[in-house]
């Protein structure tokens, strides 16, 4: 985008000589120019008008510069507005006092024209850079749009002839004695492979549903330690054939808002998780318990933990890390990642702490009151 865009500027000072040699000064320059004689005005005209740089004198009837700088700061949703005070002070703990509040430039009264628009060509600058950064997100976000909708095709084609393979060759498998010891083999890896590819294949979906806000969310009351301890049963033999001891601190907590079908994917992925990276023989601990306004659910390991330089990679899609599985399972590197924006989702979050050699600790922390911004609705998007 073009740094050279039309700027638009306000001009807010009760001194009405002061407002219009200013005001006159930068139309002659070619910008568009809009005037308040107060704090109040100048607000108004921010909420109504589209102003990339603010002149604002500090002592103005009403609202004062400082004031008006403060509400512009707290309220500001659309682009960023450089803010120029004039003012007569030069008291440092004033000036800082100004900084703090949010002032970008300071312009000593009475006003030198000349360095006031070295002042001006300074926002224009800054405001040209903001227009090129949005431009980017935005032909970022389109790209960013393609790619999921090309994943979401690739993937949703290719899932159900791999549906398919796995199918049959279970159905082939239960009927061992039909084939050899060699085709019986061939017949496993195939089997095992199209198992792997398809869980692949529906975290490809998942992130591609997520990420183009296509995912629901079907948000009713429910026992959180009732799904653990559901999801708890069906996965407890993945550790059994690891010889795990999972040891259970699950308390029971009132009910809380979330999708049945999502949180158990996410539950799923940090036990699974803890299984795969455990060593034979060792620990798992599970606790679900109430802080105040939300409730915890954590897993602890006794696996190899997780490289400080590798900590930052853990949620990134596609990332997979230098730690390997213990007994050959697989991984597709999305299952944080998802986890991730479910719970989020949820208005929660999910926190770790590994040391390298000492385990890890995965936990999920969810408000124990739904939040106002979810969605309430059963089948909302997000």
């Amino acid at each position: 985008m073009n740094t050279n865009t039309e700027i638009n500027i306000l001009v807010a000072d009760d001194d009405a000589a002061t407002r219009r040699m200013i005001s006159q000064y930068l139309k002659k320059k070619g910008h568009t120019v809009f005037e308040a004689e107060d704090g109040f005005k100048a607000f108004t005209t921010i909420l109504h008008q589209t102003i990339n740089i603010a002149v604002i004198d500090w002592m103005m009837p009403g609202m004062s510069g400082i004031e008006l700088c403060r509400k512009i700061r707290d309220n500001q949703k659309g682009p960023y507005i450089f803010i120029i005070m004039l003012t007569a002070k030069s008291e440092k703990d004033e000036l800082i006092e100004g900084f703090t509040a949010g002032v970008d430039e300071y312009l000593q009264k009475p006003v030198n024209l000349q360095e006031m628009m070295a002042r001006i060509n300074v926002g224009t600058r800054i405001v040209g850079l903001e227009r090129k950064l949005l431009e980017k997100q935005r032909e970022l976000s389109e790209n960013n749009q393609l790619k999921n909708k090309f994943i979401g095709i690739v993937a949703h084609d290719l899932r159900n002839p791999l549906i398919s393979i796995r199918g049959f060759s279970e159905l082939l498998l239960k009927d061992a004695k039909t084939f050899n010891e060699e085709q019986n083999e061939f017949l496993g890896i195939i089997h095992a492979t199209s198992k792997n590819m398809l869980a692949m294949i529906n975290g490809l979906l998942d992130i591609s549903q997520i990420e183009s806000g296509n995912m629901r969310l079907d948000l009713k009351p429910g026992s959180l330690k009732m799904l653990i301890l559901e999801r708890l049963q069906i996965i407890s033999l993945q550790a059994a054939k690891k010889h795990i001891t999972i040891h259970k601190d699950i308390s029971t907590i009132p009910e809380i808002i979330f999708d049945q079908q999502r949180m158990s994917q996410a539950v799923d992925n940090l036990i699974t998780n803890a299984i795969k990276f455990s060593p034979s023989g060792s620990n798992m601990y599970l606790k679900l318990s109430q802080i105040k306004e939300w409730v915890a659910f954590e897993v602890t390991d006794e696996g190899p933990g997780i490289p400080q330089e590798e900590q930052h990679l853990l949620f990134s899609e596609f990332h997979r890390l230098s730690v390997r599985p213990t007994g050959g399972e697989t991984s597709t590197g999305l299952g944080l990642a998802i986890a991730k924006k479910i719970i989020e989702a949820h208005g929660g979050r999910i926190e770790f702490e590994s040391r390298e050699g000492r385990g890890s600790t995965f936990r999920l922390v969810l408000p124990l009151v739904a939040d106002d911004k979810l969605p309430q609705k059963s089948g909302s998007n997000f």
